[in-house]
């Protein structure tokens, strides 16, 4: 039996921040297309990307709410800045909002409980959490007057990361 050769989680990590904001620099925001794009960091039984993706969108919702400004309301805020998904149904809505609210959590420096919360969920928390670096990533474009490309290209910065030009599964 050959065993595959697993990825160091810490690299796995590093590949699933730049896999995304790669994509959203290329001017792909579409959910679909970035959940294509961080799958292959997702290794059942030994890496799920979930932090690293929630540490974008915590990083994503610093730029649209720095220090001092007004709040995001979170009224209508999927309405505004996820249009394009149907967030049809019960358990869908409510773990695109734990999405969010775990990435606020981070952001304001509260690692939330997510293998107890998240743990067992199918699909994973990481799908829900794509949605939540689309959203926290819009809003920031939005608020700074900015495309999201540009905010894509200033939260790599800010997290030392140097971004590909198209993830491999966008091509």
């Amino acid at each position: 039996m050959v065993k595959r050769r697993v990825e160091d989680p810490g690299v796995l990590h590093l590949n699933a921040q730049v896999r995304i904001l790669s994509g959203l620099a290329a001017g792909d925001d579409d959910v679909l297309v970035l959940l294509g794009a961080v799958a292959p960091c997702d290794v059942p039984g030994h890496f799920t990307p979930d932090v690293a993706l929630l540490e974008v969108a915590a990083t994503a919702l610093g730029l649209a709410c720095p220090p001092g400004s007004d709040p995001l309301e979170y009224e209508g805020l999927t309405d505004r800045y996820l249009s394009d998904q149907m967030l049809d149904g019960r358990t869908l809505r409510y773990r695109t909002q734990y999405a969010l609210y775990a990435a606020a959590c981070l952001g304001g420096g509260l690692l939330p409980d997510l293998l107890r919360e998240a743990g067992a969920w199918e699909p994973r928390l990481w799908t829900y959490a794509v949605s939540a670096v689309v959203l926290y990533t819009r809003a920031a474009a939005d608020r700074c007057e900015q495309t999201v490309p540009d905010i894509a290209v200033r939260i790599a910065e800010q997290r030392g990361l140097t971004l590909t030009a198209r993830p491999p599964s966008i091509g």
